[in-house]
């Protein structure tokens, strides 16, 4: 009885909690009660403490697509957990709308157009969670300044120290194991960059023993020879990687273990498809083939042993895991459909 006591007050003090965090940290989006199929037997959080969690952190709405594949089998095959963090509003995507404003019935004045499109491209974003699995999603509602290649765009625009104490806040509440950025490379969007440096400044901070594994993510397409090595970004030492190779490559035509006659391409379309706003990224239907993963350094030994732990239960049967394997990549690309050997 006492035993019974006891969990029913440390489930209560946790609801108050998260219902605290949703008041005054975040707005926050849950992405539905049932994150899988019916029956797919979800247990409560508070039951069951071991599952893998990840966290996304992306400067816009769409940024989840580059690891579609990897999270679609944390939620569906790992029964883990994945949450966003969405820093803008995405209003700064309106280049290729153009389309999507006749679907939408939008006006076409372009100001009254950006200022739909953050109501827009945030509907778009929890469908596409819906697909994925994603449990919540947290907007921080920083201005979307348009496309560019300089950091320094989004750290005049933001309010970096909003973000980061409210970050710090998140993973010392949440302890994920996994903690997923867009790869910050030199011909990347600056905002990538600038979340990428805030996001590792962060936990730079966390004591070293409770630093998630801090990946770096890029896909790449089926005419690429290979991924280009990746030490860091100049003048930003956080970003550096524990190797300039990809620890993990995922190839997106690796059948399903649902269906064998179906690969995970399809997740990464269906997310596509629901980010209708963004004309040009509607062109990605299939043409990008395989997700790339970098470990950055920072996160330390903690963080590579939750890396180790992680890929060990997704892949059991890998001994490879941490390695890059080149000449599977390129018989890949050739038409292999099998996983990367």
């Amino acid at each position: 009885m006492i035993d019974r006591l006891r969990k029913s007050i440390a489930n209560c003090k946790r609801r108050l909690s998260c219902e605290c965090f949703h008041r005054n940290f975040l707005l926050s989006l849950s992405a539905g009660v049932s994150l899988l199929p019916e029956g797919a037997g979800f247990t409560s959080i508070d039951e069951d403490n071991s599952r893998v969690k990840v966290l996304l952190m992306v400067a816009h709405p769409d940024d989840e697509s580059e690891c579609a594949a990897l999270v679609y089998r944390v939620t569906h095959e790992l029964g883990g957990i994945v949450d966003q963090v969405v820093v803008t509003n995405g209003e700064g995507g309106n280049q290729y709308s153009a389309p999507a404003q006749s679907y939408y019935r939008s006006s076409t004045d372009v100001d009254g157009w950006r200022r739909q499109l953050v109501r827009i491209r945030r509907r778009e974003l929890i469908e596409a969670g819906r697909i994925l699995g994603i449990r919540h999603h947290y907007f921080l509602g920083q201005p979307d300044t348009g496309l560019t290649l300089e950091p320094g765009d989004g750290f005049r625009a933001w309010d970096t120290n909003w973000i980061r104490q409210n970050l710090f806040w998140l993973l010392q509440r949440e302890e994920y194991d996994l903690v997923i950025l867009l790869l910050p490379t030199i011909n990347t969007h600056g905002h990538h960059k600038t979340v990428a440096q805030l996001t590792l400044e962060v936990i730079a901070d966390l004591d070293a023993e409770n630093r998630p594994a801090a990946l770096g993510v890029r896909t790449l397409g089926a005419e690429e020879v290979g991924p280009e090595a990746f030490f860091g970004l100049d003048s930003y030492p956080l970003t550096r990687t524990a190797a300039p190779e990809p620890i993990w490559v995922f190839d997106r035509k690796t059948p399903m273990n649902c269906h064998r006659a179906l690969d995970y391409s399809i997740v990464s379309n269906w997310v596509i498809a629901e980010h209708k706003s963004q004309g040009a990224f509607q062109m990605e239907f299939g043409r990008r083939t395989h997700e790339c993963f970098w470990l950055f350094d920072v996160c330390g030994e903690s963080g590579a042993a939750r890396w180790r732990e992680f890929i060990e239960s997704l892949e059991p049967r890998r001994e490879d895991f941490g390695r890059y394997p080149v000449r599977a990549y390129e018989s890949s690309v050739a038409g292999s459909r099998g996983k990367f050997s």
